[in-house]
Parts: structure tokens; C-alpha cells; sequence
């Protein structure tokens, strides 16, 4: 299958940075798809935050999370035919907010993930960004 070329970052969607909700935010990123990660990253930095990853494998994103400093983790439920699962409980465990970024729906997802904050892909920048606010603005993070 040949190389498709990375769109200009210039034609993607800006999203602005709301009175510091998001400054400062570090994010964890797994993801295995290039283009998606690349565009989240853009839509992250662009609303001020930081970024650690992509990661595009279970292992590398689970030791990543285990070294890293971050306030919230953007988990793609399957990396290169891995489910999540394993780095999410782990996240769980630790008391550390994710959002799970997926085609999957939640009826697909197991019974202890199904409440858990979630983002379709295609994402919708805007929609992230609320998310986002919403699990990872913790006053002791």
C-alpha cells in the first residue's frame, strides 16, 4: 500500500486554549495510527497543553505511563490488535483519569469500562477538549 502524505497542519482546525483549563495539562497519548496521532498532538498543543507520547504499543504505553509525570491519559482501545485494557486497570488502580479514543461503542467495551469517558473517532477536537476539562482538572493533580 503506498505512503499517503501527512496533510498540511496549517488546514487543521485550531482549538483555543479556555482561560487555562487546559494549560499545562500533560497528556499521555496512545495511539497506533500516525495521522491520528499526529493530529492529536496539534489539537493538544494547540489548546495549551503538553503532550507525552504517541505511544503505539501496550508495552511501550505502559511503561511510558509508569516514568512519565501526566494528569490524564487519551488511550486508543486497540493498538496494533492489543486491547488497552491491561494499561487502563492500571490507570484505574492508580487513581490516574484516561478517555478512551476508539471506533468501538460502549456495548463493545468490557462491563467495567462501559461508564468510562470516551471519544469516537474521527474526535472531534472540541469535544476532547471537554472531556479532557472534565477528567483531568484536578486540584491536586
Amino acid at each position: 500500500m503506498p505512503y499517503r502524505s501527512i496533510p498540511d497542519a496549517r488546514a487543521w482546525p485550531k482549538v483555543e486554549p479556555s482561560a487555562g483549563a487546559l494549560r499545562d495539562m500533560r497528556v499521555l497519548i496512545a495511539e497506533d495510527e500516525f495521522l491520528v496521532g499526529i493530529q492529536l498532538e496539534a489539537d493538544l498543543r494547540s489548546a495549551g497543553c503538553s503532550t507525552i507520547g504517541p505511544f503505539n504499543t501496550l508495552e511501550v504505553a505502559t511503561q511510558a505511563s509508569r516514568r512519565e509525570r501526566f494528569d490524564v491519559a487519551l488511550l486508543d482501545i486497540n493498538l496494533n490488535g492489543t486491547m488497552v485494557y491491561p494499561l487502563a486497570d492500571e490507570l484505574s488502580a492508580r487513581g490516574l483519569p484516561f478517555v478512551f479514543l476508539s471506533g468501538y461503542i460502549s456495548p463493545d467495551l468490557p462491563e467495567r469500562f462501559r461508564q468510562s469517558p470516551q471519544i469516537p473517532k474521527p474526535h472531534d477536537p472540541v469535544a476532547l477538549m471537554k472531556e479532557l476539562r472534565a477528567v483531568g482538572c484536578k486540584p491536586d493533580r
